[in-house]
């Protein structure tokens, strides 16, 4: 069948048939024309399905999605340990320097670390910097898991938002990150 339909199609027939093929989904523009149209809904309650089946969470209520989504003052899910930074500890020129500087590491501790730019890669105007330490010498907290807000001004970063979270040790507490102190 595929070979009679490409000889009457011919080479320029296939360039337009390949052609046709629709464009990926952006969502920024799913966003930007959402109307609330019935076929709309649908395609969001779909994909919303797909999420939870794959990778639940990412629509956490403290994932980095939801709190960059809300830009709430504060970080929903976390301790606030803005106030336990000084004043003169929350600006400077590079902003992973600056978000590292706050994380009380050990040696031989497994740190994990994700720098997420907006809005572009060559020239964000905020960046969004999350730290998680794992094998933590500690009999109640498994890993810890920071959080950092940072917003350019000309060219020094300031941390405008600064939260931990806690993962407890089985029987010590929360088993997903959590505020609430491990016991």
């Amino acid at each position: 069948m595929l070979a009679s339909a490409l000889s009457v199609l011919g080479t320029s027939g296939l360039s337009k048939l390949v052609a046709a093929q629709p464009a990926p989904i952006s969502l920024p523009n799913v966003v930007r024309f959402y109307t609330g149209l019935p076929h709309q809904e649908r395609a969001i309650f779909i994909l919303q399905q797909q999420i939870n089946q794959t990778t639940p969470e990412l629509l956490q209520g403290d994932d980095i999605f939801a709190n960059v989504w809300r830009d709430s003052p504060t970080l929903l899910g976390h301790v606030n340990i803005l106030n336990q930074i000084a004043p003169g500890d929350r600006s400077g020129s590079d902003p992973l320097t600056l978000a590292l500087s706050q994380v009380q590491r050990s040696p031989g501790t497994a740190t994990e670390i994700e720098l997420l730019p907006a809005p572009s890669v060559e020239s964000p105007q905020m960046v969004m910097v999350s730290v998680t330490l794992s094998g933590l010498l500690d009999d109640s907290v498994a890993a810890q898991r920071y959080r950092f807000d940072l917003r350019r001004q000309d060219t020094t970063w300031e941390i405008v938002r600064a939260g931990r979270q806690n993962r407890c040790r089985l029987g010590r507490g929360s088993q997903t990150w959590s505020s609430t102190l491990c016991t």
